[in-house]
């Protein structure tokens, strides 16, 4: 079965070592922070504190289907770490997954215990998902969950070498162990705290039906208790990622209209949005080129958009003409350069005469 080991609760850890130096007289330091223990409570959000879910092991055409319907309909976002060996054994799953706005990670290719591999065999492994991920038609973030939550020097070296930042979690379900959905949603709730919160789920073991079935009550809950669910930045901590959106403008002959594709680096897991305006190069904006400014929305699980400028026509034979292509007021993005555009005169384009038919009225068709 794949699941995490069961490890001591980290307050219970604390107890125990409080007093044995207590009984043996000598004071203990407080550990330094987790790179996912929480700060302190910070409303400056109007939230209690930040909840990420996440969920291992999938996809699973058994469980992935229902819970993206379950996160969908209760409005959140998640991140998903994804097996590499059952991506390629379901890419329309896994496609399912990012399409309708959650992230996607990597799991490793066979979920094995990342402590009895040597460097070469973990960088394979990731390699091996990545690969898999990108067939399936995904763009996976640059987060990696270790099988168990297990590393040791190698494997944390070949993460760090192929650029993956590791993450583990704050709160676990125990979803792969025991419990019904009620016990496995009290569980999570219970294991809250002000700050940021990350809870482990899976999507891809016997039991995930079960803790599909919690989410509900999960968000519920928490919701009402003042939390705000978020995804994972790109540091693996609860929030969003803020990708680069850049635009691509081929040239453009001047009647029709200029295509602009804004592209993201990765996905975002939400809905984001940046304005785009033409300004002025040596084709006037009001007379050449018709002002333009418009706020494009990408919504979650796109990374692509386009958007269409019409270019004027006028009777004048002149030379090629330039303007640009500026992303303004962005949301949840950053914005690139300019992009500069060339106008090219309708009488200067280049034709091209190909071999048809003789002309023929218009007429009836016939079959």
């Amino acid at each position: 079965m794949l699941c995490p080991v069961h490890r001591p609760a980290p307050a219970v850890v604390r107890l125990v070592v409080a007093t044995l130096a207590t009984l043996l007289g000598v004071s203990v330091a407080a550990p330094a922070p987790a790179m996912t223990d929480a700060p302190a409570t910070n409303r400056a959000d109007g939230c209690t504190g930040k909840v990420a879910l996440t969920f291992d092991d999938g996809p699973s055409r058994r469980s992935t289907h229902r819970l993206v319907q379950v996160l969908r309909r209760n409005e959140v976002p998640a991140t998903f770490f994804m097996v590499g060996q059952r991506v390629a054994a379901d890419p329309a799953t896994a496609l399912e997954v990012e399409r309708a706005g959650f992230l996607t990670a990597n799991h490793s290719w066979a979920h094995q215990d990342m402590r009895r591999q040597s460097y070469r065999e973990v960088r394979r492994s990731l390699r091996a998902t990545r690969r898999a991920m990108r067939a399936a038609g995904l763009h996976p973030t640059d987060l990696m969950r270790p099988p168990y939550g297990a590393l040791a020097g190698p494997a944390r070296r070949a993460i760090r070498d192929a650029g993956y930042v590791s993450v583990m979690w704050t709160d676990d379900s125990l979803d792969w162990k025991s419990g019904s959905a009620r016990q496995i949603a009290r569980r999570i709730i219970a294991g809250l705290h002000p700050g940021r919160n990350i809870v482990l789920q899976h999507d891809g073991v016997d039991r995930s039906p079960i803790s599909v079935a919690a989410v509900d009550r999960v968000v519920r809950v928490a919701k009402r208790r003042g939390y705000c669910f978020t995804a994972l930045d790109e540091r693996g901590r609860p929030g969003f990622p803020t990708p680069v959106v850049t635009a691509v403008v081929p040239d453009v002959v001047e009647g029709t209209e200029a295509v602009v594709t804004l592209g993201l680096a990765q996905p975002a897991g939400r809905d984001t949005a940046v304005v785009v305006e033409a300004a002025s190069g040596t084709a006037a904006v009001g007379t050449d080129l018709p002002t333009f400014r418009a706020r494009v929305v990408v919504p979650a699980g796109r990374v692509q958009v386009t958007v269409r400028i019409p270019v004027s026509a006028d009777a004048v034979t002149e030379p090629a003409e330039t303007f640009s292509v500026l992303l303004r007021d962005p949301e949840g993005l950053q914005v690139a350069q300019p992009t500069t555009v060339t106008v090219v005169d309708a009488a200067a384009a280049p034709r091209i005469d190909l071999p048809g038919p003789p002309f023929l009225p218009l007429g009836p068709r016939y079959s």
